[in-house]
């Protein structure tokens, strides 16, 4: 007799081990001799070799056993394991998938189209049954149906002789009796909505002038600033000036201006300076109907990896989206700008019902041993990228951008639940192509996470790894903490935080970096408020003057930090939501870019220009390594709730010999005792440059809520 009702979840660990978890702990004795295992395809017992017991040897009761089989059972198969009278359960096929007889090395998954045949690879090992479902159209009916057949590494392999261009298709597939269609995890491009592969010729996609397009080189990650926007808010706007308003097509638009006669667009990015867009997540996304333009999400909930989303094109029938996502990052790179993609490989927006689990129930996700899939994501589930075949798909993926769009760089969202070891080889594999590949990524996960605490690839684990993170210690020290719309910063009025900057303008080498390279700096992005509505709702009290220049003296602070400085889109021209934090589905009057917000804050979009034509002109400012930093790099005595530094002797080899920066977030002017010698002023409350606003020895006056810039060159200095 049972002591009480029992579930039994087991799992396949290796050719012959059954890992196994009871819901309540059971007398060893008993399970010992209860314990059966059967092939439900064909009927047959299996013999069980041994059974090992976990727990306290004095305790007779347990609820995790491993089982180990006298022969090793095909994972084809349907294995169940029941206790005598009591019902069973079926064996999940999980770790055994690891094993090297289960790994496709090739680089032909998904369909490799030729003009005279097309062939077709899917990997599903525990699949008994496989065939390849042909349409004639997105809609249409089937046209043939072939079976495929068994090939190396758990995949399954047909090729077909003839011009399949434009064809669609399916996999019928039949795993431990239950047949599901998928659509092709390595899809290059699909029906609207996703509902079935496309058979393409990728060279058809290619815009003119494609072979000719060449990547931005950057020397160093810290040569670039990032500027993030969304495709649709960046166009959608009626005072936008553009007419491929929402779509890629409007980054191809030059000469647009607002009303008022300012440059919009990508004439407005050329002007602004930044060095890289990162776009919003453009993979094909679930949570927007792609026949439906006024649908609007940031697009954080993959469905297909190697697509773009439909949505942004103007039509999101066949090859359109894939065209004029390679035209828009033409255009970028022809303007000098890169483009970096936000992707999405930690989780999926569904779970039972993926194109992963169809193919290879439970393997592509983290599960527990109740059978559960963990959330370290936040939203339901997270992608196993643990799993040899599952960062190889990640690894793939990653390289196609590059090769087929010449995307150049990638900001990973939740990046810690990637994992050391995959973010490792997904950076090594990028920089073999092109070193100048932006690689970065959110250093923290959505929830608990059931990847191991060694291999999340949180702050700090990115050392050495040509690895970028998000520094939100900085966002946070600067403005006050997000989870506190109240809360204020260094910037806007908060004491006691100089130390906090100190370790950040120094590219927080004493903190959690190896190099510079390693922090992205930043006060706001697309999550929670703007920086304008955030100093809005803590310094609602001041006037907007005053709010105005916390803001500029927020991002002073983020342009003249060492690291890789990241501002989100619309900032320089003190962009709103309407305070609204969380504005991932709020559509476009929400998220939209005011263009009429450049002439209104005409002042302060100028100072953002000008503090980064400093940064882009003065080298000092991107010291690339720890060494440099410390030998170039001196923090001065300075007043009370202020920081200043300087960079000396030529640092990085900048015109200038000596720089020295003063940040002031006080209401009031502080006065500072200046090094020896004769100081020219560049840079005060409101305006940076190269242009000489007199010079200046012994005392200098700092306004307040400003930074205020000085240099030296060759024998000013006494």
């Amino acid at each position: 007799m049972f002591e009480q009702p029992l579930v039994i979840h087991a799992y396949l660990d290796d050719a012959r081990t059954l890992f196994v978890k009871l819901s309540a702990p059971h007398t060893q004795a008993v399970l010992a001799e209860e314990i059966s295992v059967t092939d439900q395809t064909t009927g047959e017992k299996f013999p069980v070799a041994a059974v090992k017991f976990y727990g306290d040897a004095a305790n007779p009761q347990t609820d995790l056993l491993v089982v180990t089989l006298a022969e090793v059972p095909d994972v084809t198969h349907l294995l169940e394991i029941a206790l005598r009278n009591h019902g069973g359960n079926i064996v999940i096929p999980r770790n055994v998938l690891n094993e090297t007889i289960y790994y496709y090395g090739g680089d032909d998954l998904g369909c490799v189209y030729s003009a005279e045949e097309t062939t077709f690879r899917v990997w599903t090992p525990t699949a008994s049954d496989v065939h390849l479902l042909l349409y004639g159209s997105e809609t249409g009916p089937l046209i043939k149906q072939v079976a495929m057949e068994t090939s190396d590494g758990g995949t399954w392999f047909v090729r077909l002789e003839g011009n399949l261009a434009n064809w669609y298709y399916l996999y019928l597939v039949t795993i431990h009796g239950v047949t599901h269609v998928a659509v092709d995890p390595y899809a290059r491009a699909i029906a609207v909505n996703a509902h079935r592969s496309m058979v393409i010729d990728l060279t058809a996609t290619n815009p003119a002038g494609w072979e000719h397009d060449q990547h931005p080189s950057l020397a160093s990650s810290v040569d670039a600033i990032i500027y993030e926007l969304h495709v649709r808010d960046f166009s959608i706007a009626q005072n936008s000036g553009m007419q491929q308003k929402g779509y890629y097509a409007a980054f191809t638009e030059e000469g647009t201006r607002s009303p008022e006669g300012l440059a919009t667009g990508l004439d407005h990015l050329k002007e602004l300076g930044i060095t890289h867009v990162q776009v919003l997540p453009v993979e094909e996304f679930a949570s927007v109907d792609e026949y439906i333009f006024d649908q609007y999400n940031w697009g954080y909930d993959p469905r297909n990896y190697n697509v773009p989303e439909g949505a942004y094109a103007t039509t999101p029938h066949g090859i359109a989206r894939i065209m004029q996502y390679k035209q828009m990052i033409q255009s970028l790179h022809k303007a000098g700008i890169g483009a970096v993609m936000d992707v999405v490989y930690n989780h999926t927006y569904a779970i039972v019902d993926s194109d992963f689990d169809k193919l290879v129930p439970q393997y592509y996700y983290r599960t527990n041993y109740e059978g559960y899939y963990t959330n370290g994501s936040g939203v339901g589930n997270e992608i196993a990228s643990e799993r040899p075949m599952v960062q190889k798909f990640i690894r793939d993926s990653l390289i196609y951008w590059v090769r087929q769009y010449h995307v150049d760089g990638f900001r990973f969202d939740l990046m810690a639940l990637l994992g050391v070891e995959t973010m490792q080889k997904a950076a090594a594999d990028l920089h073999a192509i092109n070193s100048s590949l932006l690689v970065y990524g959110e250093p923290w996960t959505g929830g608990g996470s059931a990847l191991s605490g060694d291999q999340l690839l949180t702050k700090g684990r990115q050392r050495g790894l040509d690895i970028g993170v998000f520094n939100d210690e900085i966002r946070d020290i600067l403005s006050g903490t997000v989870f506190n719309a109240g809360a204020q910063g260094f910037a806007t009025g908060a004491q006691g935080q100089a130390d906090s900057v100190r370790r950040v303008i120094m590219g927080s080498i004493d903190d959690f970096a190896a190099t510079p390279g390693e922090t992205i700096n930043y006060v706001s992005c697309h999550d929670n408020l703007t920086l304008w509505d955030k100093i809005a709702q803590s310094n609602g009290q001041d006037s907007e003057a005053d709010r105005i220049k916390m803001d500029e003296l927020a991002h002073a602070i983020i342009l003249t930090s060492q690291g890789v400085p990241f501002l989100q889109g619309g900032e320089e021209f003190l962009r709103t939501k309407h305070g609204n934090n969380n504005s991932y589905k709020a559509g476009d009057y929400i998220n939209q870019f005011d263009w009429s917000r450049k002439a209104q804050y005409k002042a302060v979009y100028e100072y953002y220009a000008q503090l980064i034509q400093l940064r882009l002109k003065h080298p000092a400012f991107r010291l690339r390594t720890a060494d440099e930093v410390r030998q170039h790099l001196s923090v001065l005595s300075s007043p009370d709730n202020t920081l200043a530094f300087e960079l000396h002797e030529h640092a990085n080899g900048d015109p200038w010999a000596y720089i020295l920066v003063i940040y002031n977030p006080n209401k009031h002017e502080v006065s500072f005792a200046l090094p020896s010698g004769t100081w020219t002023l560049v840079g005060t409350q409101g305006y940076v440059g190269e242009e000489s606003l007199g010079q200046v020895e012994s005392i200098v006056p700092v306004p307040p809520i400003a930074c205020m810039i000085l240099y030296q060159d060759d024998g000013q200095r006494n």
